[in-house]
């Protein structure tokens, strides 16, 4: 469906200056990055990747990664980064040779315009990560088929299942804040999602609980609310 160019460059300061010079829409333009080292890996999206780079490299998390590749195509909207960063970070998640520091912020399985067409494109790029840049150790098949990916935390929650999370999130911050006790039960049919939910909540709740509050948030998250309400002095303990 698309022609997407896939740029690779060493993760420094100068590197990213460098790259965002050469072309307007790398400060002006919706694009999937994924940036690595041995060991570790972070995958985002942003109108303004040149600017998100310097923020991340500012991280104490994020500045020991080494290398960028940037997936730009002019047919990307912001719901196609959105949902091409999370099926990567499934990916990842599901192959295991790296370990995923991305936060359950918020992946949600939303539709949008044309979206079963851009699915040959998301194959695409994972092919090209795969095989030229080396980052899976797996085809997209077995690890589709493996239990580590059906167990991951970094699920696409669907509606349901994401206000299921809202809920509960909302009901245990404000047991917290007044001292109360919290037990939370979920109900629901054979493969409506319950395990789904209770992983993707434990992941989430650990990530806020060891956010650094220096870290910039993402504001398109749908419970990025909760992660300011902690950082304001409530926590997760």
């Amino acid at each position: 469906m698309t022609d997407f160019k896939l740029t690779r460059f060493p993760f420094t300061r100068e590197e990213i200056d460098k790259w965002g010079a050469e072309d307007p829409r790398h400060r002006n333009w919706p694009v999937v990055y994924v940036m690595n080292n041995n060991s570790a890996v972070y995958v985002g999206e942003s109108v303004n990747a040149e600017g998100r780079m310097k923020q991340h490299i500012d991280s104490d998390e994020k500045r020991r990664l080494e290398c960028v590749r940037v997936v730009l195509d002019e047919t990307f909207n912001k719901s196609v980064c959105l949902d091409l960063e999370s099926f990567l970070i499934r990916m990842f998640s599901g192959d295991g040779q790296l370990q995923v520091l991305n936060h359950n912020a918020g992946i949600t399985d939303a539709d949008y315009y044309n979206r079963d067409a851009y699915q040959k494109t998301f194959n695409e790029v994972f092919e090209k990560l795969h095989t030229q840049e080396n980052l899976f150790r797996r085809s997209l098949p077995e690890i589709i088929n493996s239990d580590l990916f059906k167990l991951s935390p970094f699920k696409a929650l669907n509606h349901d299942q994401a206000l299921a999370v809202e809920d509960i999130l909302q009901g245990l911050f404000d047991d917290l804040e007044h001292g109360a006790g919290n037990t939370v039960v979920v109900q629901g049919n054979p493969g409506t999602g319950k395990t789904v939910v209770a992983i993707y909540l434990l992941k989430l709740l650990e990530d806020i609980r060891r956010h650094d509050p220096e870290e910039p948030l993402d504001t398109d998250s749908i419970f990025s609310d909760f992660w300011l309400f902690t950082i304001r002095g409530v926590g997760v303990v």
